[in-house]
């Protein structure tokens, strides 16, 4: 069976059977036995990592390839452990519809069928071929000559032997495991499913709470249970959302209060361009003083172009035009707008001459509001259709950010516009002289991430504004505001808000500075108020007004939450748990479960918090009112289920 040859500078080893195939059989044979009676540590994952990534494959290349001309020894090593990635999975594959599923069992019993299988065949075909043909194991050290080299040599070896030893060693030492406490809350089935999240007030409800203590001691647990409401808001993207509330009383609202955050993804600026210094067609022309671009009659084509929109714009924006037309009896276009991202076209918008409200005029006409990506390269370009004689003064690009407001442009009650200081406010009425009043305070919110208390007050032609409870500044105008029986748009209103906008109050008076600050600091006003939309609800399609019955419908604007508005203390589990040890190879085993069965008497939508503490913790009364985020931030581990209810 064994060959071996020595001499001063060669040793060679040369077996005469297919021991190869023999060792695999016996390597296998002795994982069994390792398994069969529970052997556990180092030793099975030696011999287990090898039976499972290299020895499947190199059987099957073997019955493949018996001979020793058709592949050398590196190859078919290589080759084996692909082989072997691809077996295995594929046996799992095939466990999982069979009634055995995929266990340690079932896939060693596979695996060595495999085995055995494999070998026989590979023997087989094997003693098919001729003596010299087959591929046998060999080995064939030439030691050098030299005494340096030899001694070189011979290092080498004891490296590599000592590498090995360390290996093992490494392996086959006891490692301290992961020190760690499980923690879960199941469904009344005792599955991860079905969980009470959409319940009736005063409805008793459960769960199960389990732990297991894998902490390598004895420890004693608490787990608290804490229902917890966030403070809800309407968050509205810019494009199309809003609430309309079905208000239709004939008041003229003289307070308007509302807490608003502007989008973290707003750049709430706008831009103005001169359009002399982007002419290409007409000539630049000095109108009165002011000085405009001039298309006559007949000249037909790209009047602007190349209006590059600065990096950075994001949000919804108008593009504005300053214009105006010696003639405006035609039914005609006169201009196009063209905006472009890089080289596709991607909004138009024009006038007719006619739209014009009188010839000789400046005029403004606005686009539909478009979302501009910062991301993007955007160009303007204007053409004109050569009709009339066009002078074109300013084209703009306007961050109007409407708000809160009635039937605009005839009450548009709080508007904000996009400004590099952040939302300029202002209060948009019409009088009842039949003139518009538009007034933009001098006043912003900065884009900081947080709400702002937000207040405009009318009352003897005086509009004031008040910022975070604190009086900003005051406009006077004439005469008193038109009553406006329109229903009331919060969020769509002048134009669509891009942020967040919470605690919407209506007053059939002017606050005064005090009462604004009352306001501020949690200590609502009640006299006077028409509505108060608080948003608390936190889900569903209606935000409620808790004054009188002006509920609004939400149009595609959706709910969001910002940091805890209350805690209530609900129960508390004490349990002295041992450590018990992982089996990963075994079925999970709970180690300590409990039935918890809980009722709430309020509505909206809460997080129940099952707060995980080690070691006892102090008694809190029942239903007792908290707002301590630090109390989730401290607890070893948490865990929770949203749940609205009704």
């Amino acid at each position: 069976m064994l060959n071996s040859l020595f001499n001063l500078h060669t040793m060679r080893i040369k077996f005469e059977e297919p021991v190869d195939i023999i060792a695999s059989i016996l390597w296998t044979v002795i994982l069994l036995f390792l398994i069969v009676f529970n052997v556990k540590g180092a030793i099975r994952i030696i011999f287990g990592l090898p039976f499972v990534i290299f020895i499947p494959g190199y059987l099957f290349i073997f019955l493949l390839f018996p001979g020793n001309e058709e592949i050398d020894i590196i190859e078919r090593i290589a080759l084996s452990f692909g082989l072997s990635i691809a077996i295995v999975p594929l046996v799992g594959l095939i466990l999982n519809y069979t009634p055995w599923g995929i266990r340690l069992e079932s896939v060693a019993t596979s695996l060595s069928i495999l085995v055995f299988i494999l070998a026989t065949f590979a023997v087989i075909r094997w003693h098919g071929l001729e003596p010299s043909k087959r591929f046998i194991i060999s080995f064939e050290i030439n030691l050098p000559e030299n005494k340096v080299d030899k001694i070189l040599t011979i290092s080498l070896i004891f490296a590599i032997i000592l590498s090995l030893i360390l290996l093992i060693y490494v392996i086959t030492m006891p490692r301290e495991g992961e020190k760690f406490t499980e923690f879960y809350i199941l469904g009344p089935s005792g599955k991860a499913e079905d969980y009470p999240t959409n319940i009736s007030s005063n409805e008793t409800e459960k769960v199960i709470i389990g732990i297991a203590n894998h902490e390598g001691k004895t420890i004693n647990y608490t787990v608290e249970m804490w229902l917890i409401k966030y403070n809800s808001f309407l968050e509205f993207d810019g494009k199309n959302d809003y609430a309309k509330a079905n208000i239709t009383i004939p008041y003229v609202p003289k307070t308007i209060e509302a807490w608003v955050k502007a989008s973290e993804d707003d750049s709430v600026y706008s831009k103005t361009y001169e359009v002399e210094d982007y002419k290409k067609l007409g000539e630049v022309y000095n109108d009165s003083g002011n000085i405009v671009v001039r298309a006559v009659e007949g000249e037909i084509g790209y009047i602007i172009d190349k209006i590059k929109v600065p990096k950075g714009f994001n949000g919804p924006f108008v593009l504005s035009i300053l214009s105006k037309v010696d003639n405006n009896t035609l039914n005609e276009s006169v201009w196009k707008a063209e905006i472009y991202e890089g080289k596709k076209l991607k909004w138009t918008y024009g006038m007719k001459a006619n739209e014009y409200e009188s010839a000789n005029l400046y005029q403004y006409k606005e686009s539909p509001t478009w979302f501009f990506d910062a991301s993007g390269s955007y160009e303007i370009k204007i053409y004109v259709y050569g009709v009339v004689d066009l002078y074109i003064d300013k084209i703009s690009i306007m961050a109007k950010r409407g708000a809160i407001g009635r039937n605009w442009p005839n009450e548009a009650l709080m508007v904000f516009d996009g400004k590099k200081n952040g939302l300029q406010i202002g209060y948009l009425t019409k009088m009842e002289n039949g003139k518009q009043s538009y007034e933009w305070f001098n006043s912003y919110i900065p884009r900081d991430k947080k709400f702002h208390q937000v207040v405009v007050t009318f009352d003897n032609g005086i509009k004031k504004c008040y910022i975070d409870g604190e009086f900003k500044e005051a406009i006077k105008i004439e005469g008193e505001m038109l009553e406006c029986s329109g229903k009331l748009i919060i969020g769509g209103d002048y134009s669509y808000f891009f942020g967040g906008i919470d605690d919407v109050r209506l007053y059939n008076r002017a606050l005064t500075a005090n009462e604004i600050k009352q306001n501020y600091l949690g200590n609502v006003t009640t006299k006077g108020m028409i509505a108060w939309w608080s948003f608390n609800e936190g889900y569903g399609s209606i935000a409620h007004d808790s004054v009188g019955s002006y509920n609004a419908t939400l149009y595609g604007c959706e709910w969001a939450i910002d940091g805890i508005a209350d805690m209530w203390f609900m129960d508390k589990i004490e349990v002295k748990l041992n450590s018990t040890k992982v089996n990963i190879e075994k079925e999970w085993e709970p180690q300590w479960e409990y039935e918890y069965s809980f009722k709430i008497n309020k509505k909206g939508l809460f997080k129940l918090a099952f707060l995980l503490f080690k070691g006892k913790t102090e008694n809190f009364q029942k239903w007792q009112e908290f707002v301590d985020e630090k109390r989730i931030e401290n607890a070893y581990r948490e865990c929770h289920l949203w749940i609205k209810v009704r």
